[in-house]
């Protein structure tokens, strides 16, 4: 019985980090931006169980990023909003520039090892 809950936590581990609760917005702003959604297929867009989607879709109505809509009857389905829409796109841009910031001192470093191959080609090529 031991066994499967190891191997299912090692596997998590494995993967690596999870999501913080700022990607888990974001994916669900990403989800939305292309239409509105019902909660199971934000769920399942997601990766998340409907319990959790619900909490998160709560908190962004509640913050009004974006909106519930009662379409025929019961049927709810949830859209971004403009405020939603710049949200995402911030969110978007400054993870971006923070790939871009882990990445740069690579690029110099990459620069400075080709400088220094090219020199030492030169002085080989002489000799």
């Amino acid at each position: 019985m031991i066994y499967p809950y190891i191997a299912k936590r090692e596997k998590v581990m494995v993967c690596g980090v999870p999501p913080s609760k700022l990607d888990k917005y974001l994916s669900i702003l990403e989800v939305l931006v292309l239409r509105p959604r019902k909660l199971d297929d934000i769920a399942y867009r997601v990766k998340m169980e409907c319990r959790a989607a619900k909490h998160y879709l709560d908190f962004l109505v509640s913050n009004g990023l974006i909106e519930e809509r009662r379409l025929r009857g019961k049927r709810v389905v949830y859209a971004i909003n403009e405020r939603g829409i710049s949200v995402f796109k911030t969110l978007k841009a400054l993870k971006y520039l923070e790939k871009l910031k882990k990445t740069l001192p690579i690029i110099d470093e990459a620069r400075e090892v080709a400088s220094v191959l090219t020199k030492h080609s030169q002085k080989w090529k002489e000799q």
